[in-house]
């Protein structure tokens, strides 16, 4: 995609210094009015977080008004339209504050230098703390924030994290300690076994997520720093490579012993979530909506364990898969003023208060020091709740699985995806 640009153009790189009352904080004029439009999918977390943003960044700064178009029917019809506006070709149609763009056309604007970069934005104070900047609580490895480029395009407004949620009181009634390397992991599925339950239940029938949510850590704790970086440039040969082999022959040997759940191989989400929480496995690979996701069925009483699947050896760190969604993207030939602005509220989104309303959608916030608030934490779904404690333990290294330099969409590898789905599900 080449976008042509046959709309209005304005060249917005020479424009006057302001003059007048500014903000101390940001230096940007309080007799301005700007009106920033903007548009954002209604998906999973809802708009009340997002609406909340804009009310309460409105009333700290009433020359500025954000105007949302909220599109109700979710992500498919906002990529809809996200693309039609691209295609169209007019700037002038183009919002200031746009909540995300599908993959591929992400990738193609900052290829085509489209966009506006962020990076100012990560080393400024927070708003709510001040003695700290944005990059202190985000603990995100550096790949995560920038692009290949260098550059920040979008800011990490929430987290996924990925592993292997436990039924705690199981563990506790047979005996089990949370494993730390991948002989313990073993040796507690077979005392799990041996009490005639299933050690693992899994969503057989989209295995190449679900699965790789809990073993997808396994080749990069077997290959180290070479294979992490083999995958991210995606080099030849990472698929028959020995950390990648290693995974399969866990995989096919820990399916042999029986320590899998049957139903796995025909078993959607919803399906493997319920044989979980009804104590017919012990463990599922999952992500931190998990709770939220199922609290209308979860027992009461029911007590969450996370970990990652720990496919390192003993004395060494396990790795826990987790990355970011980012929002907040602005063209780059948009007026500097209305851009200023847009980053000044995407800044604004990182407000503990704003996070909380976030978390309390099913979100969990991307700052660190959020868990150090009680009172927030209590509005988390437990599911959340646990992965982000285990966030600070002292063993753990995060990766990012899914990194990549550049995305490969072809038949080859669409072909490749279905092979890797196949051996897992073999």
């Amino acid at each position: 995609m080449v976008f042509g640009g046959c709309g209005k153009k304005k060249d917005v790189a020479q424009e006057d210094e302001y003059s007048g009352e500014v903000y101390p904080e940001n230096g940007l004029p309080k007799d301005k009015k700007v009106t920033i439009s903007a548009i954002y999918p209604v998906q999973g977390h809802g708009k009340e977080y997002i609406e909340y943003a804009a009310k309460t960044f409105e009333e700290k700064y009433p020359n500025v008004k954000i105007k949302f178009r909220y599109i109700e029917a979710g992500g498919p019809a906002y990529n809809d339209i996200i693309r039609a506006v691209l295609q169209g070709g007019d700037e002038s149609e183009i919002y200031d504050w746009i909540s995300i763009f599908p993959t591929n056309e992400r990738l193609q604007l900052i290829e085509a230098g489209k966009l506006e970069p962020q990076d100012e934005i990560w080393e400024r104070p927070l708003f709510d703390r001040p003695e700290l900047k944005l990059k202190d609580v985000i603990k995100l490895e550096q790949r995560e924030v920038y692009d290949k480029d260098g550059h920040i395009y979008s800011l990490p407004s929430a987290l996924i994290i990925t592993g292997v949620y436990y039924n705690k009181k199981m563990f506790e009634d047979i005996g089990l300690e949370e494993p730390k390397s991948w002989s313990d992991f073993v040796e507690i599925c077979a005392k799990i076994k041996a009490q005639g339950i299933y050690p693992m239940v899994m969503d057989g029938k989209h295995a190449n997520n679900y699965f790789s949510f809990g073993w997808g850590t396994v080749p990069f704790a077997v290959g180290g720093e070479k294979y992490r970086e083999d995958v991210y440039h995606n080099r030849p040969d990472i698929y028959i490579d020995k950390p990648f082999i290693t995974l399969l022959e866990r995989l096919a040997e820990f399916a042999q012993k029986g320590y899998i759940h049957p139903g796995t191989v025909s078993f959607d989400h919803t399906q493997s979530q319920m044989e979980f929480l009804q104590g017919k496995a012990a463990m599922t690979t999952n992500g931190t909506w998990i709770a939220n996701e199922m609290k209308e069925v979860a027992p009461s009483d029911f007590k969450w364990g996370f970990m990652p699947l720990p496919g390192n050896e003993e004395g060494k760190s396990r790795l826990l898969n987790i990355s970011s969604g980012g929002m907040g993207y602005i063209w780059k030939n948009k007026p500097r003023l209305i851009k200023q602005w847009v980053k000044e509220f995407n800044l604004w989104l990182f407000n503990l208060d704003v996070q909380l309303l976030f978390a309390k959608s099913g979100g969990v916030p991307t700052r660190s020091d959020f868990i150090d608030h009680d009172d927030m934490v209590s509005e988390l779904s437990p599911s959340a709740k646990i992965a982000l404690e285990t966030l600070n333990e002292p063993d753990i290294i995060l990766i990012n699985t899914g990194l990549r330099e550049r995305r490969i969409n072809n038949v080859e590898m669409a072909k490749l995806h279905k092979r890797i789905d196949d051996c897992y599900v073999a």
